[in-house]
């Protein structure tokens, strides 16, 4: 199956006063809010050194909430110019350049804080602080925390009502680089707050954050209670009406609790904490009744679903399931055709605010319809529509993998294309996107072409083409820059560090027993495994994050298990400001799951490879390409 991912390139670049050679340069030291700042980017020495067009994007800090907006580049000489218009309110921005190159980590980069009067906005330290810990994902670069505390304290200094609801991100920053000097720090909060006559919601979450920080489990439990009775349509007290919802087996009686809870608590689509909220909530919900085979229920949660992509991905990866195994054709069907009916919806709809313009969120639509449009092709094969099947899968175009390849020219030979279906095979073929199966076929096709060249003869040169062609294609994606570091837990207990692991090619594979296509994903992986099981210099690493059960251990156990896969599993860390975070992942800036690493025996990351690739085989020989170039740069 094809899966359709949103793949941004991009390079985070951020200057200060203190760097040494910058690349970007503020037409200001002191911007403001409401006037125009341009810069200058020159890109030599960077992997942009020889593009001719970039697009830049600009990451707003605006009254500590984030917008982005497009700044049109222009080059001159071997410089890229841009003015971006900030809004009043701004305190920060950081400059986002992209190009098709593939990279899109970097631990350094330029941004610029924002000043009032001559003076750094306070808010402008804060969002400074933020970006460089819990938010250094936004920019894919290296947290910096003893800066950050620096930033805090800046910030407090010059408005201390910020105080209030950072104290907690602070204080964990600093326990963070200081044990002793933090816990000395955390323990004097600790007790400022228990003297409290009337603490606030915020207060006594920071409270009871601050005594888990310190393993003091016992004391943060005691806070719950307290908390829910005084602040009962707050933050603690949702979660704790949530989960026993999720309990209830009919699932339509589950909808009404669902709906029944937003109700009581007053959660807002346009505010963007509550639209993930009601997304967590009606997403699985959806998913199930389309599961189930209720397209009605389907269609009424998934309408409450606000991301209409990930509605859009709800359906067909139902649509796929039915399709892969031909079964319950007619409601795939549906289901399908509902998919990308919404996508087309979409396109008229508001842009969601993580999209810096109408034309990238366009792009992400068009990116997923034609990933849906595989699954309606392959549906249309089975109910004996080749003609159609082969005009929606030629929709898909290059983003496909070999085997909706393989497909397509099926489609095209099933329809009565003959010479069509060989030119196609012949073009997949000589670039390296064909399979076994698309090969056995243009046999075929070749021989009623009535050549003198015998087919095995015309296939060597072929196949040098394809090898050559793949190999040119791969070591254009490598990247080159840092992997983040970690330290994390695997089943037997063991910590296991990146950086015991220098020297060899790590493969760091990012899942969840919940992801669908890291699942299917894992025969390969587990190929993949086995083939280098005998090279001392391959690792394999799987890191299970963004899995929130309170009994994941037992959950990843038990389907490794059921499954008989021999992996060494990591636990990707939950962050202590917000539980919602993995850190890890968050570090490796991973827009969705699977996700897979290629770390060089530098400790650098050479590949990035985003989403399933459609089979075993297609999964080892992906792997093969970045590990041996791995090991020869």
């Amino acid at each position: 199956m094809f899966i359709s991912k949103k793949i941004i390139f991009s390079l985070l670049l951020f200057s200060s006063a203190s760097a040494g050679a910058q690349q970007v340069v503020f037409s200001s030291k002191a911007p403001k809010g409401g006037e125009p700042l341009s810069f200058t980017y020159d890109p030599a020495g960077g992997i942009f050194a020889n593009e001719k067009e970039l697009t830049c994007r600009a990451r707003s800090f605006v009254n500590l909430k984030r917008s982005i907006a497009m700044v049109t580049l222009k080059k001159e000489g071997n410089v890229f110019k841009g003015t971006f218009h900030p809004a009043d309110s701004t305190d920060l921005v950081s400059l986002i350049f992209s190009a098709k190159a593939p990279t899109e980590l970097s631990p350094e980069g330029y941004y610029t804080l924002f000043y009032n009067k001559g003076v750094v906005k306070p808010n402008a330290y804060l969002a400074e602080a933020q970006l460089l810990t819990v938010l250094s994902r936004l920019g894919s670069l290296k947290a910096d925390p003893a800066k950050a505390v620096k930033s805090y304290e800046k910030a407090f200094a010059a408005k201390p009502d910020l105080k209030t609801a950072f104290t907690g991100n602070y204080l964990t920053t600093m326990y963070g680089l200081d044990k002793v000097k933090g816990k000395a720090s955390i323990d004097s909060k600790i007790k400022s707050y228990q003297l409290q006559k009337n603490p606030s919601e915020v207060d006594l979450m920071t409270l009871m954050s601050l005594h888990l920080l310190l393993k003091d489990k016992a004391a943060a439990d005691a806070l719950r209670p307290v908390i829910i009775a005084k602040f009962p349509k707050g933050n603690l007290a949702y979660n704790a009406a949530r989960k026993p919802l999720y309990d209830i087996k009919d699932l339509e009686e589950r909808g009404k609790k669902f709906d029944a809870l937003v109700k009581d608590f007053g959660l807002d689509p346009k505010k963007e904490k509550d639209a993930l909220s009601i997304n967590s909530l009606y997403g699985p919900l959806a998913h199930m009744f389309a599961s189930k085979g209720n397209m009605e229920m389907f269609n009424l949660y998934s309408a409450k679903i606000i991301n209409r992509i990930a509605a859009a991905s709800t359906a067909n990866n139902v649509a796929w399931g039915l399709a892969e195994k031909n079964q319950n054709i007619d409601f795939a069907e549906l289901l399908s055709k509902k998919s990308l009916s919404i996508l087309e919806e979409a396109k008229q709809g508001e842009v969601p605010d993580d999209y810096a313009s109408k034309e990238e969120y366009i792009q992400s639509i068009e990116s997923a319809y034609r990933g849906n449009s595989d699954t309606y092709a392959l549906i249309l094969h089975h109910k004996g529509n080749d003609k159609e099947a082969a005009i929606y899968q030629a929709k898909v175009g290059s983003d496909t993998n070999s085997d909706g390849n393989a497909r397509y020219v099926m489609y095209l030979e099933l329809a009565g294309d003959q010479e069509k279906a060989f030119k196609v095979a012949d073009a997949f073929l000589k670039v390296g996107k064909g399979n076994e199966e698309m090969r056995t076929r243009f046999q075929k096709l070749y021989e009623k072409q009535n050549l003198t060249m015998p087919f095995n003869t015309y296939m060597l040169d072929v196949d040098k083409a394809a090898a050559s062609t793949t190999r040119t294609a791969w070591v254009k994606k490598m990247m080159n820059v840092p992997a983040p570091a970690f330290n994390l837990r695997n089943l037997k207990g063991e910590y296991v560090s990146l950086a015991s692991l220098k020297g060899k090619v790590v493969i760091v594979d990012y899942w969840a027993t919940w992801c669908g296509p890291c699942i299917a994903s894992f025969p390969g992986m587990q190929k993949a495994q086995a083939k280098y099981a005998a090279d001392k210099d391959v690792v394999f690493l799987f890191v299970n994050s963004l899995q929130r059960e309170e009994n994941r251990d037992k959950l990843v156990r038990d389907f490794l298990r059921e499954k008989k896969y021999d992996f060494n599993v990591l636990f990707d860390t939950k962050n202590k400001v917000d539980p919602e975070v993995f850190d890890v992942i968050t570090a490796y800036n991973v827009p969705g799951i699977p996700t897979k690493f290629i770390i060089g025996p530098d400790g650098n990351i050479k590949f990035k490879a985003v989403g399933f690739s459609g089979t075993a085989d297609a999964v080892v020989e992906e792997l093969d390409q970045m590990i041996s170039l791995a090991k020869s740069n």
